[in-house]
């Protein structure tokens, strides 16, 4: 049986493995986020629940100054090595270690499911932003839990899914004006992530 571990703990193991992934990882996005990444150039941008880099090296190699935030040191780390210059920092995504509006752009992608209640992310995503600023974040439906497995057995990270309609009414209770919203689907029932774009 796989042990069920918290966030930090969890990637904290999957560190060392997870960018064998990054294909499944962006099949939750099906390069709709590409024209956003693009428009980024020159932008100082935030990705929250950073992870690995997969985001923020292609937001930094787009033009933008990167900041990557992550619960994770060991995550972090490998975006130290492959990336150097973009800036990381271990923190919250509910309790961020930055000023209030610090940030032109916010991105998160995969990261909210790992949340009981996405209010309080919101809340500071919107304290973080300038007025004015666009936040880009991806909410995934993970049908079954992904069960790794390292040297130490079987594992699953906490994941809690939210409904599309749910973390709408909480974007739009923080006066964000939802300019998109994107469904990515499996056929014509099945929704596999929801992508919202913001304006503060």
């Amino acid at each position: 049986m796989a042990k069920e571990l918290k966030s930090k703990e969890g990637y904290a193991r999957y560190a060392a493995f997870y960018d064998k992934s990054a294909k499944y990882w962006d099949s939750f996005e099906k390069h709709n986020l590409d024209k956003l990444i693009e428009g980024a150039k020159g932008k100082k941008v935030l990705d929250a629940g950073a992870g690995t880099g997969r985001l923020a090296i292609r937001l930094h190699n787009a033009g933008a100054k990167v900041t990557a935030l992550d619960l994770s040191p060991e995550m972090l780390s490998n975006i130290r090595r492959k990336k150097p210059a973009i800036e990381v920092v271990e923190g919250d995504m509910e309790a961020m270690p930055f000023e209030d509006s610090s940030f032109d752009m916010v991105f998160s992608s995969l990261a909210m499911v790992h949340l009981k209640k996405v209010d309080t992310f919101f809340e500071e995503v919107h304290r973080v932003l300038k007025d004015g600023g666009q936040a880009v974040l991806v909410n995934v439906h993970y049908r079954k839990p992904l069960i790794l497995s390292d040297k130490q057995g079987k594992f699953i990270i906490n994941c809690y899914n939210h409904f599309p309609r749910h973390v709408r009414e909480a974007a739009e209770d923080l006066a964000f004006r939802i300019d998109k919203e994107i469904m990515v689907t499996e056929g014509d029932t099945i929704w596999i992530s929801q992508i919202l774009v913001m304006t503060k």
